[in-house]
């Protein structure tokens, strides 16, 4: 077990501050959406996936914002593994709606996400996001400090050896390769201890997707790192131990094929996944193509809140589209914060689209961690057929209407 260490990098995740240099030149609305919440996301629901329709450019700012504020940021990369595994495994799911950030990865999500009307331009990979970190200019008065934990045998100590040869935007401030026990095995006291005596900013995690995902949520709440991802083979990537596919063949969305002549093992996960994918195809997406919301109704979006004993119901109305979503992001906001159960009265909506599915995930997310779940009501055979079809199973309630019931204008959002 072995730290690249000194004594300039015993800063605390405790000692953090934001200086007032850190965003200079910035405006106020650009601080204030990177320090935004979950409901002020551009998130967007893709078969179930939420997915923050960003950029390249975006995604390092909030990774700057995260590391010189200690605000803590999770994310992660979703390609068509996340996708297969999540629709089969509730775990799987819970994992991605609870990052802070989900970024889209893999040409055939791109492509399913334009299909289904998603604003979403080219992917953005972890190892394209971790190679803008590294050729960035450094952080104004130090690098951006990172752990790597995991990859091959070597890979770790490889890589940081690379980056710190750099000189770039990326100071490796340790490594460390923890074999091949389990979960618990690999969060070890004095493991996690060592990760942060070096302090980082960002801990890039590489134990496989489905081990790598369950040691975070493991540890998250130990680790003083305020970033943490795991980023797959960019540990490898970086040691050089494993090219990536040149621009021309990601380009072309043949990674994957690139990916099997470097590691050949791989043929056998991609294949699988390649069936599941047109499985997913024909029974998820293009069902959701004949069942997208039509005949607008042409009514602003209104939501209202209706609180009760036990639950609180959210009162929906008028066409709920993302130009119009900023009633319905206020009133999830104030009924998250409640903490109780919560019911989606979809009696007097118009149409929706993936924007609104992409709000009603991020509720669940906030409502999951109260121990409290969503309900629907008023949703027709229609709307429950595109809630189905993206893996968001709401149980219906039948309870007696409180359409007529509104809160006090105080606790609505309008």
């Amino acid at each position: 077990m072995k730290n690249l260490q000194d004594s300039n990098r015993n800063t605390s995740f405790e000692n953090r501050q934001m200086d007032s240099e850190t965003f200079r030149g910035r405006s106020e609305v650009d601080i204030a959406a990177l320090r935004s919440d979950d409901f002020d996301r551009g998130v967007w629901c893709l078969l179930g996936l939420p997915v923050d329709v960003t950029n390249l450019d975006w995604a390092v700012r909030k990774i700057d914002f995260a590391a010189r504020t200690g605000n803590r940021l999770s994310f992660v990369t979703p390609n068509v593994n996340w996708l297969v595994r999540a629709i089969g495994d509730s775990k799987v799911r819970r994992e991605l709606i609870n990052a802070d950030l989900c970024l889209i990865d893999g040409a055939p999500l791109v492509g399913m996400a334009k299909m289904l009307g998603l604003p979403v331009g080219m992917r953005v990979a972890g190892s394209d996001l971790f190679e803008a970190l590294r050729r960035r200019p450094a952080f104004e008065g130090r690098r951006l400090k990172v752990f790597f934990f995991g990859g091959r045998d070597g890979a770790a100590e490889k890589a940081a050896l690379n980056v710190n040869e750099e000189g770039g935007g990326v100071d490796a401030v340790g490594w460390l390769n923890p074999g091949f026990g389990d979960i618990e095995e690999m969060s070890r006291p004095e493991i996690i201890d060592s990760i942060n005596a070096a302090a980082p900013d960002f801990v890039v995690v590489a134990l496989g997707a489905e081990k790598g995902q369950a040691w975070i949520a493991r540890n998250q709440s130990e680790l003083t790192a305020p970033v943490i991802a795991h980023l797959g083979a960019v540990v490898d990537f970086t040691a050089g131990g494993i090219r990536r596919a040149p621009k021309i063949i990601q380009n072309l969305g043949l990674e994957w094929a690139w990916r099997i002549k470097e590691e050949p093992a791989l043929w056998r996960r991609y294949f699988n996944d390649g069936l599941a994918l047109m499985s997913i195809f024909w029974s998820r997406l293009l069902p959701q193509l004949g069942l997208a919301p039509k005949n607008a109704s042409g009514r602003p979006a209104k939501a209202d809140l209706v609180q009760g004993a036990k639950r609180v119901t959210i009162l929906l109305s008028g066409d709920l589209l993302f130009a119009s979503l900023g009633p319905v992001r206020e009133a999830f906001r104030a009924a998250a914060a409640i903490g109780s159960d919560i019911v989606l009265d979809l009696t007097e909506i118009g149409a929706f689209d993936r924007a609104f599915l992409g709000l009603v995930l991020m509720l669940e997310k906030n409502t999951a961690a109260h121990r409290a779940q969503i309900f629907l009501r008023g949703v027709n055979q229609r709307q429950m057929k595109v809630f189905c079809a993206n893996n968001m199973r709401y149980p219906i309630d039948n309870t007696a209407d409180e359409r007529l019931a509104p809160q006090s204008s105080q606790g609505s959002a309008v």
